[in-house]
């Protein structure tokens, strides 16, 4: 069962929400508030996935994002948004969300973007992608240092592919993954594959050479 905190002021857009998501059984609301203080509250019991309106009455925004993922670590938060310039999608990534839906696709990808982010994977609606995807590149670009193995070893984690899988379609031992995924992290200053991803939608980095 996957526990989700639902955090949106709309009652109207709350309750439609409600009722895509009592149609799955393997999804369960265990919180719902309509600002930033009533979020951070219920944070104090577990969750799995904070479905999040970045435009909230009182603390809200990216500045609330951050408070959310202090809380309960990045990699866990769905941004729902009426926005879907580049801006909004590039600064949630960086502030730790793992998810950003759109509000007019809600209904026909939320149900997707919950489980992958439940999954430790990312989610990105199609037309914030795109815009994401055509912001200038910043100088400082390590994915330029990686070696073409460690390229091609970075592009399956961010696919979602576990350290077993990669070993075999690329005919390498796990240690050796292991230890290139140990040295890309280092390259990134990067914790976590959840990290790597943020990167790559970043950037707009797919599969390819470097």
């Amino acid at each position: 069962m996957i526990r989700l905190v639902l955090a949106d002021d709309h009652a109207i857009f709350r309750e439609g929400l409600k009722q895509i998501l009592a149609e799955h059984d393997d999804l369960a609301i265990v919180g719902e508030a309509t600002n930033g203080q009533e979020l951070l509250a219920l944070l104090s019991s577990p969750c799995d996935v904070v479905l999040l309106d970045l435009s909230m009455p009182g603390r809200s925004g990216i500045a609330l994002l951050t408070d959310v993922v202090a809380k309960i670590g990045s990699g866990r938060v769905i941004v729902l948004s009426m926005h879907d310039e580049h801006q909004y999608v590039i600064e949630s990534l960086k502030a730790g969300a793992a998810g950003y839906v759109t509000k007019n696709s809600a209904s026909q990808q939320l149900i997707q973007a919950i489980r992958k982010v439940a999954n430790d994977e990312m989610f990105i609606s199609a037309t914030a992608a795109q815009s994401a995807a055509l912001k200038v590149q910043p100088e400082d670009e390590p994915h330029r240092r990686l070696t073409p193995r460690e390229r091609e070893i970075f592009d399956l984690l961010v696919d979602g592919r576990k350290i077993s899988d990669i070993a075999r379609k690329l005919d390498l031992s796990v240690k050796t993954v292991s230890t290139h995924k140990t040295n890309i992290l280092l390259k990134f200053d990067a914790a976590t594959v959840v990290d790597l991803v943020h990167y790559a939608m970043r950037h707009g980095l797919g599969p390819g050479p470097v």
